[in-house]
């Protein structure tokens, strides 16, 4: 890794972070532990051997760990690594800021997918409920208690409310679900009056034209 010359925290992460995809395969690990196929199968503009160069750099530097499950080595933060889960977090927050419709050639993936679920958690204390999202070929779903979330990739047949559509960055952006469903860029279904608790319980809002976070209804 490239050394900034400079005995600063801020430098010494960056040294750590700043490489290509090194923040995505940590976001990817925030959701929970992978093996390499995982890793590599969810984010297909990574080639192989720079994904093992990235692993490697990481674990050297104590931020991930391996552990063998079967015949597979299965990567996962590490407690130091851990304590990046907040940092992460925030800049997914601050990240889709700007973000409202993919750029040209942009697809979600189910890891980015369930980590926008992670980063839109509110501080709104809710009711229990389990929600399971769409968006194009990505899903992921999240578990929702009174004050946190967890968060998976991939679909859950237990999951009481069900929201799918290109509307759902919209629908994160100014929990108005009652316009989304009503013009059908955004499909619910299961128990539809989780939809409250679910804009409550998720948020991600959208600056205005000025570069301000909009007002949250």
């Amino acid at each position: 890794m490239k050394s900034y010359g400079q005995f600063c925290g801020l430098a010494r992460a960056a040294e750590v972070l700043g490489e290509r995809w090194s923040l995505i395969i940590l976001r990817d690990l925030l959701v929970g532990p992978k093996r390499f196929n995982e890793l590599r199968q969810g984010n297909p503009g990574i080639p192989s051997n720079l994904l093992t160069t990235r692993l490697r750099e990481l674990e050297a530097a104590g931020i991930l760990e391996r552990s063998i499950d079967g015949r597979s080595v299965v990567y996962c933060l590490s407690d130091y690594g851990s304590g990046l889960g907040p940092v992460l977090i925030e800049l997914g927050r601050w990240g889709s800021r700007r973000m409202l419709e993919a750029r040209e050639g942009e697809i979600p993936t189910d890891s980015s997918l369930a980590a926008a679920l992670l980063t839109s958690r509110t501080e709104a204390k809710v009711r229990a409920f389990k929600v399971e999202v769409t968006a194009g070929p990505a899903v992921a779903h999240a578990e929702v208690d009174e004050s946190g979330v967890n968060v998976a990739e991939g679909a859950d047949p237990t999951a009481q409310l069900f929201i799918s559509g290109p509307g759902l960055r919209g629908l994160l952006a100014d929990g108005d679900a009652e316009t989304a469903v009503a013009v059908g860029t955004v499909s619910v279904d299961g128990d539809e009056s989780l939809l409250t608790e679910f804009v409550r319980a998720f948020r991600a809002p959208l600056d205005d034209n000025n570069g301000n976070a909009a007002r949250e209804k």
